[in-house]
């Protein structure tokens, strides 16, 4: 199928209200999910950016297929945003070779409708887009716990909480009136739900401004506390 460049329009036909699907992306990321949709008798184009992607089709475009360029260490957010400027009313599926936990909360805030990991490309594809376009959302079954903030308990939440604000085990554990023992074994559970193996992990998920789960997920009990600046590792 031939490839859209910045310069070149679609065919009228093909970009009828509904009938193009547009795949994003590096040439030869894009060429296997172009034989899957055509096989299916999809009608597609593709373009390698949101430059491509604006002159060829813009507004015009039913479902965005985007192939997460692996090698990109910018966030999600960054990805999908310009190109949902572009074609704002767009379904949007995302394929990528691996997800970091989280981050398919993080694309699902960032516009994405789904998610195909691209070694399941040709069982996933066509459901999924099918899913979106009669808007559903639509995430790797394995994945899905990973929408949703995870379920901590209200003790692993204030401990997270003062790990958040520099705290170490042993002040934790003045504060809560807590065996430090128990603070390590609380923060050894909470770690585990939230996928992280320290405490400065567990901080980077909760503060970072893309991907991150926000201090919405934490509780602080007790009088209130002044930061400190240190971390303990």
């Amino acid at each position: 199928m031939p490839r859209a460049t910045a310069s070149a329009s679609l065919p009228r036909a093909a970009s009828a209200k509904g009938a193009l699907i547009a795949l994003v992306g590096a040439s030869d990321r894009c060429e296997r999910a172009s034989a899957i949709l055509a096989a299916e008798g999809m009608r597609c184009a593709s373009f390698a950016d949101v430059e491509a992607l604006n002159h060829g089709a813009g507004a015009a475009v039913a479902t965005l297929i985007v192939h997460r360029a692996e090698e990109d260490e910018t966030s999600l957010a960054h990805q999908i945003e310009p190109l949902r400027a572009v074609a704002s009313e767009a379904r949007v599926v995302l394929i990528c070779g691996a997800v970091q936990r989280w981050e398919v909360r993080a694309a699902l805030a960032a516009g994405v409708d789904g998610v195909v990991m691209e070694d399941e490309l040709g069982e996933a594809l066509v459901p999924c887009l099918r899913a979106v376009q009669a808007g559903q959302i639509c995430v790797p079954r394995r994945h899905g716990p990973q929408i949703e903030p995870p379920a901590l308990s209200t003790r692993e939440k204030q401990i997270l909480g003062l790990v958040v604000m520099g705290y170490m085990n042993s002040q934790i554990a003045e504060q809560l009136y807590l065996a430090e023992s128990t603070v390590k074994s609380h923060l050894s559970s909470a770690f585990g739900k939230l996928g992280v193996r320290s405490r400065n992990e567990a901080v980077n998920l909760i503060l970072d401004s893309k991907r991150g789960l926000g201090m919405g997920i934490l509780a602080l009990g007790g009088e209130p506390l002044q930061p400190t600046t240190t971390v303990a590792g």
